[in-house]
């Protein structure tokens, strides 16, 4: 598939079809998630791959029960002094599926990359962090060229802790996102998204 294609055509998916992966595929993607820019030239960083519904359920036992106590049609109804937003909208249609859109794929991809801790005062303290999500872009970008897509969710407050303690993952790492990588369902629709007017991002030598 043509980079621009792939570009295009990357999207979230959350609904998948009842069809397995090649584990090369799987290996592929992977390899080209560590043709990612590193800012130590270490590259150090690790994939945990989740495969049967056994792992998945232990690792993900609080987002079920998140998922499953989530109403999505009194958020989406609830009286608001404004028109309800595109983000507010897929706020309501993702998080039924927080559970069933990494449970459901046939991978899930945990990248893990060395840093204690996020805090900082300098926007360079940021280099790891910002080294993985350029890894985690190589993953979606592979899976589309692939025909695949990918799923992901970001752990929230004391998320991270938990599941990084039951994946038994060193102290000196992180986990910025769970990835669910699978064939998707061609009839899942999403919400629509704002896309911007690049010519109205455009600054030239100062913002104004």
């Amino acid at each position: 598939m043509e980079f621009y294609e792939a570009l295009k055509k990357r999207r979230t998916n959350r609904e998948w079809l009842d069809k397995d992966i090649d584990f090369a595929v799987v290996k592929r993607i992977l390899d080209a998630a560590n043709n990612a820019p590193t800012w130590n030239n270490n590259r150090n960083w690790q994939f945990i791959l989740l495969r049967t519904q056994e792992e998945k359920a232990f690792i993900f036992e609080k987002e079920k029960k998140e998922a499953d106590k989530f109403n999505a049609e009194s958020y989406l109804n609830m009286p608001r002094p404004y028109p309800i937003t595109l983000g507010q909208k897929m706020y309501g249609y993702a998080m039924p599926r927080q559970f069933t859109m990494l449970a459901n794929a046939p991978y899930v991809i945990i990248p893990v990359f060395k840093c204690k801790e996020l805090g900082c005062e300098y926007v360079s303290g940021l280099n790891p962090f910002s080294t993985i999500w350029c890894v985690i872009e190589n993953i979606f970008l592979a899976a589309t060229a692939e025909g695949l897509s990918y799923s992901m969710r970001i752990p929230a407050g004391k998320e991270h802790d938990i599941i990084k303690g039951k994946l038994k993952v060193p102290s000196s790492y992180m986990i910025p996102v769970f990835i669910g990588i699978g064939h998707p369902d061609p009839g899942e629709k999403l919400p629509e998204q704002e896309y911007p007017d690049i010519e109205k991002q455009l600054h030239f030598g100062k913002w104004r």
